[in-house]
């Protein structure tokens, strides 16, 4: 029964990767148009956002490139990140908050419009005023998990960026 079993995993494993089949958020060099085999990035150097979204680029075969008039260029724009209050219990203390996580980027191609994009997540969090500590690293870990989602994001968009 187990060969069985790990007979048709293998055949459905198979299958879809003889069909062309990609997991959603996987972008290698072959999804990447041509005209971004080389870009340059700009925004904020020092942020995760630009690390994590020049990392990908790499990782994908663009070589970034000092900025020029014939080169594609991703304009990082600022992160937001705001929280507000999702729900209160019956002393009107914030049980819930909701994390909202925004950015805004653009692609501008040699002799074509500028390109504009946004990336916008929320999350939701417990108010823990016993665990101040627990309830700040919680917020530092859903942030850090909208930064990996947003880069992720930006090299889907990169993939269909209209020429």
């Amino acid at each position: 029964m187990k060969r069985l079993v790990c007979g048709v995993m293998v055949l459905v494993s198979l299958l879809l990767t003889g069909c062309g089949f990609h997991m959603r958020g996987n972008v290698d060099e072959r999804l990447l148009p041509s005209q971004l085999k080389a870009i340059h990035v700009q925004g904020d150097d020092r942020s995760d956002i630009y690390r994590m979204v020049t990392a990908r680029l790499r990782h994908s075969g663009v070589k970034l490139v000092e900025r020029s008039d014939e080169v594609p260029v991703l304009d990082l724009g600022n992160i937001s990140v705001s929280n507000s209050a999702a729900s209160l219990d019956n002393r009107s203390q914030v049980v819930e908050y909701v994390m909202l996580f925004n950015t805004n980027y653009s692609i501008t191609l040699p002799h074509q419009p500028l390109q504009k994009f946004s990336a916008r997540f929320s999350r939701v969090f417990l108010n823990k005023s016993a665990q101040a500590l627990a309830s700040s690293r919680e917020q530092a870990q859903l942030r850090h998990e909208m930064e990996i989602q947003t880069a992720d994001l930006i090299m889907i968009q990169l993939s269909r960026v209209v020429f």
